[in-house]
């Protein structure tokens, strides 16, 4: 079972940056010796989920991984639900509009169409972000009780920007505004020069989002105007997503009622 965990784990170092990784680097990050290191990617290469760049010597992902991966989107009802109302909110604004679920911690992004006018707006396929410097991880915050919140901001240190939130009284009160306001936001909090709306999508009767429908816009079209016609559209894109994924889904619109710290 530690061989199996340890080789799961490979994947996921060679599915971060910089996405290729030594036989040196592998053992060290993982903190076992070489030949260790050696057995678990002979392993995972016969498995056809990694291969090995003859000229480097350096371990990448293989095309086959991406086929299992993808099996998580072919199988999401949630996937289906959100792609027509993404498609017409990126025809209805020059933004990009992403799809974000909650994995460990962070928010990954399953799902991104439009294009706002710059590459490193446009989140791709599988792009974790954290919770507290993204519009759609308030959305997961609102969801979680006063500890997990708390449990969240304790490891979220790194200011990315100087608008990024990294205390958690801090955050309470932005918590507060996203269920006043029924939608989040974020200013420059993640990357310079940009804005991000956001809003919640619901499965069920459950009061914890499932996911979360931004769109990413230059910070030179930021109005006050502006936002609430945007979040708008935004809302209603969650709106029809949570429809189509059960009628007792809409009733609670974008983020759970009352304080939503249970």
């Amino acid at each position: 079972m530690s061989s199996t965990l340890r080789c799961l784990k490979v994947l996921e170092l060679l599915a971060d940056e910089p996405f290729e990784l030594s036989l040196s680097e592998m053992a060290s990050r993982l903190d076992i010796p070489r030949a260790s290191a050696h057995r678990l990617c002979t392993t995972l290469i016969e498995a056809n989920l990694i291969t090995q760049d003859p000229a480097t010597r350096r371990y990448m992902l293989n095309s086959h991984a991406l086929w299992i991966g993808s099996g998580y989107l072919r199988h999401s009802p949630l996937y289906r639900a959100a792609f027509f109302p993404m498609q017409e909110l990126a025809r209805q604004i020059p933004g990009t509009v992403q799809l974000g679920v909650l994995d460990q911690d962070y928010v990954l992004f399953i799902h991104s169409v439009g294009y706002s006018g710059a590459p490193d707006s446009f989140a791709d396929v599988g792009l974790r972000r954290p919770l507290n410097a993204t519009a759609s991880g308030k959305i997961f915050l609102t969801g979680m009780t006063s500890e997990g919140v708390e449990r969240i901001m304790v490891k979220c240190t790194e200011k990315y920007t100087g608008n990024t939130i990294t205390s958690h009284d801090r955050m309470l009160e932005e918590l507060s505004a996203v269920r006043t306001n029924r939608y989040a936001r974020n200013i420059e909090e993640l990357l310079p020069g940009y804005w991000v709306l956001a809003s919640g999508v619901f499965a069920g009767v459950s009061e914890v989002p499932a996911a979360a429908i931004s769109i990413t816009l230059p910070l030179s079209e930021f109005s006050p105007e502006r936002e609430a016609a945007i979040a708008a559209l935004v809302q209603d894109a969650a709106r029809r997503t949570s429809l189509q994924l059960g009628p007792n889904s809409v009733s609670r619109a974008v983020v759970p009622a009352g304080n939503g710290l249970r």
